[in-house]
């Protein structure tokens, strides 16, 4: 007996010795082995050890915020790591899985393996719901059983029945069953023929209407603000059936004001009376009058600007929670010039200032449709091609849609805009320089077009030139966002349709009026996708692809007079990242220049035919990976261009950049730095060890949030 309890002791003390502080043992390495139903990412996810990080992130964390920390290898947890191994099996129907587990110990490491036995897993048998019959509605009934129908070859999971379980509970909530409530769902597992018998006891409760609103006002602006304003941001009536989205969606209205620094909307229990309850909105309010400066930084026009700005807001602006706006605002490309010479003057500074003014409301005759109406006025400097001064006015439409619609979102807007470009002396001498090699019946190199170009340009242009066009849009965007994430989705998928119509309306109005009209009419249709895969089985791993087109349908009129601004471009850092923003442009001209005259020639060059396409395509793939905390990585494959037409489309045209890059992601947003290199060029096909890295082939961008 003594014996067995000395060999007990030996192995005890065998098992936590490396546990103890003295001796310090990083884990350097967690494997599985027999997991085939379940990554070994999320695995290394619920258990408590995990693995040291590497030498760098180590390093940076003896010295800044960043990195973490060595990782030791502590014995007396991996009973809790088996533990929730066995757990995460049962939670997906692995009701017979056995994990076993060793460690080897070398010098200052110890590497970790567990052993998995999987077994087979169980099948839906049944899902049952008591409690709802007769006490709900049948429509409801029948929608709610429609919806947990199951498929009986669908393998058991956890997540599926509290996926169920809080559909049910959240429909009879939204529908007047204030007080719904369940119990612990009742697993039944055959373990003989691997199948599962589901069942759910609900308990409805009365169903609610809103007897009375009341409100409570707080905060420095509360005397500013009426009670009955309140009432109408959120919009719920006494006599509607209670509903739990219904106070959601009124507590959102209420912050988008931006009147309140807290809103929410509670059910008063204690006032019950019957079957009706009432709902009490508490407020706090806020300062009406704000002047706030910003910095700016955002992927504008597809590359990185970083500025300031200075707004002034009046909020409740002639009451009904209007809002009036009025700010000014400056941004660079090249930031370090700028600083060094802050005027968009100076020829190595490009960027844009914008001033606008806008007054916005939540509500229109009387529906909750938020309308904001603004004018702008925005200078452009680029770094080539052409400066460009646009300024107008836009109103806005934001519909709020109903609760289960496939579309979360719809705009429909107005837009006037007068566009005025000058282009500069070295552009329109490329462009004619462009034009000559590519009609020349000889081949011509660019040095002799454009020994012929500058002289002809130096004569036609003793200023540089101006083209001006005016420009109506009407147009309306459908979006749905249905991802798991909005800032790292990892899966799910997000869709985008923009659709606009130019000039109709004054085209219509010089039918009526019998009046002159020059300008085109088109078609401009965007459609955008982005899909996340299930490539990863992990919340820190994405792995997503994107798909956009295009097109200008120009029918009537010259397409060429369409503005620069309205045209489609590729690259950037959303767009192809192995070229510079909007640097993906036709190959072809649109007009034949053959025997053209001087004063043609002089409209081609003022309608910049050669910027800007009528017809895109582009994708892109990309993994995302997390390095160590904060940090992570990216691998990309980018491809696209634009055309003219949409006949003119070629695949080998299709320019093709693939590339990597750093990610850092705060808690607003990520931070991203992508290098990206061109791997086909359709415009120079030279081989890559042909050609300067740094200058034709690598290009990187600075962007905030992921490029899709």
């Amino acid at each position: 007996m003594v014996k067995k309890l000395f060999y007990i002791s030996a192995l005890l003390i065998s098992l936590n010795v490396y546990a103890q502080n003295g001796i310090s043992i990083e884990l350097a390495s967690i494997e599985f082995s027999g997991n085939n139903s379940i990554s070994s990412v999320e695995l290394a996810s619920v258990i408590i050890s995990k693995e040291t990080p590497g030498w760098f992130s180590q390093f940076l964390n003896k010295f800044t915020p960043f990195g973490e920390p060595p990782v030791m290898f502590d014995s007396l947890i991996i009973g809790s790591d088996l533990s929730a191994i066995k757990t995460l099996y049962l939670s997906k129907g692995f009701f017979k899985t056995k994990v076993e587990y060793k460690y080897v110990i070398e010098e200052d490491e110890a590497k970790l393996t567990f052993n998995i036995d999987e077994f087979a897993p169980a099948y839906f048998s049944s899902f049952k719901i008591n409690g709802l019959a007769n006490m709900i509605p049948e429509e409801y009934y029948e929608r709610i059983n429609d919806y947990v129908s199951i498929d009986t070859n669908k393998i058991y999971e956890e997540a599926f029945v509290e996926n169920r379980k809080n559909y049910i509970i959240t429909f009879l909530r939204d529908h007047g069953f204030m007080l719904a409530s369940f119990e612990r769902p009742n697993i039944y597992v055959d373990t003989v023929k691997n199948k599962v018998d589901v069942e759910i006891n609900f308990n409805t409760g009365k169903r609610y209407t809103i007897s009375d609103i009341y409100t409570v006002r707080t905060g420095e602006g509360m005397n500013l603000v009426d009670d009955q304003l309140l009432k109408d941001i959120v919009g719920i009536q006494p006599g509607n059936f209670y509903s739990y989205y219904d106070i959601q969606r009124g507590q959102v209205r209420l912050y988008r004001t931006e009147l309140f620094t807290s809103a929410a909307i509670y059910s008063v229990i204690s006032d019950t009376s019957g079957s009706a309850v009432p709902l009490s909105i508490n407020t706090d309010v806020g300062r009406l009058h704000e002047l706030s400066p910003e910095i700016i930084a955002n992927n504008e026009d597809n590359t990185f600007n970083l500025g300031l700005g200075l707004s002034f807001v009046k909020k409740n602006f002639l009451g009904e929670a209007r809002k009036f706006t009025a700010g000014i605002s400056a941004a660079a490309q090249n930031i370090s010039e700028f600083i060094k010479k802050p005027s968009f003057n100076d020829s190595t500074v490009f960027g844009y200032t914008d001033a606008r003014v806008s007054i916005e409301q939540p509500y229109l005759l009387d529906k909750p449709i938020n309308t904001v109406l603004e004018a702008y006025y925005t200078l452009q400097k680029r770094k080539e091609g052409y400066d460009s001064r646009l300024y107008g006015s836009k109103i806005n439409f934001d519909f709020e849609l109903p609760q289960f619609t496939y579309f979360n979102s719809f705009n429909a807007y107005f837009n006037i805009e007068r566009a005025e470009y000058t282009y500069k002396r070295s552009y329109l001498i490329s462009l004619l320089s462009s034009y000559i090699r590519n009609s020349s019946p000889v081949p011509i190199t660019k040095d002799d077009a454009d020994s012929i170009a500058v002289p002809y340009i130096d004569s036609l242009f003793t200023t540089e030139p101006v083209s001006k066009s005016t420009n109506e849009l009407i147009g309306f965007s459908l979006g749905s966002s249905n991802t798991n994430d909005l800032l790292f989705p990892t899966s799910g998928y997000n869709l985008s349709l923009v659709i606009e119509n130019a000039n109709s309306i004054s085209y219509l109005i010089s039918k009526i009026f019998n009046s002159d009209f020059s300008r085109p009419l088109y078609l401009k249709v965007i459609a955008s996708s982005s899909f996340y895969l299930p490539f990863y089985s992990s919340n820190v791993n994405s792995f997503g692809v994107k798909f956009k087109v295009g097109h200008i349908f120009n029918y009537r009129g010259d397409k060429a007079q369409i503005s620069l601004n309205q045209r489609l471009y590729a690259g950037g850092s959303n767009s192809v990242r192995g070229w510079g923003t909007r640097e993906l442009t036709p190959q072809e001209e649109i007009f034949d220049i053959k025997n053209v005259s001087q004063e043609d020639l002089e409209a081609i060059l003022l309608k910049g035919a050669a910027t800007g396409g009528f017809f895109l395509f582009e994708g892109s793939i990309e993994t995302r990976n997390r390095l160590f905390g904060k940090f992570g990585t990216a691998l990309f494959l980018d491809y696209g261009n634009t055309w003219n037409d949409i006949q003119e489309f070629r695949y080998d045209q299709i320019a093709v950049a693939g590339g990597f890059g750093l990610r850092y992601y705060s808690d607003f947003a990520p931070f991203r730095i992508d290098f990206g290199l061109k791997l086909f060029n359709p415009q120079d096909r030279r081989s890559i060890n042909k050609k300067s890295f740094w200058k034709d082939v690598l290009q990187f961008h600075i962007g905030i949030g992921e490029a899709f």
